[in-house]
């Protein structure tokens, strides 16, 4: 009865692991490229590929995205951090990520106007 118990605890941890890896996967996507003109650290990268892959990204979604991989992890005020930096580094690209208040961030849709120029 016990090695059956441990087979199906064995079971449910690989199914566990699994499920974990595809969630990771969906939160940070490899199909983004970020241009290297942008000058972004890796991890402002990922944040970036997760806003560029999605309607927008949850403070928590993108915590997930930046540290899913870290057993601790920094209080959510690093992603409003991450979030100033780019947009510094961003803007004189045109791209711009605006605050949904009370959600998250989103890359902003370009102008009709911008799009015309």
């Amino acid at each position: 009865m016990d090695d059956d118990l441990l087979d199906l605890q064995r079971d449910r941890i690989e199914f566990l692991e699994e499920r974990i890896r595809q969630l990771e996967e969906a939160l940070m996507p490899s199909s983004v490229m970020v241009p290297v003109e942008y000058q972004l650290t890796s991890l402002e990268s990922r944040v970036f590929a997760h806003l560029a892959s999605r309607e927008f990204g949850t403070k928590q979604s993108i915590m997930m995205a930046l540290y899913s991989d870290r057993a601790e992890e920094p209080e959510i005020k690093i992603v409003d951090v991450f979030v100033c930096k780019m947009r510094r580094k961003l803007r004189p690209f045109g791209v711009k990520i605006e605050t949904i208040w009370g959600l998250g961030y989103r890359l902003a849709k370009p102008d009709v106007t911008e799009v015309a120029a």
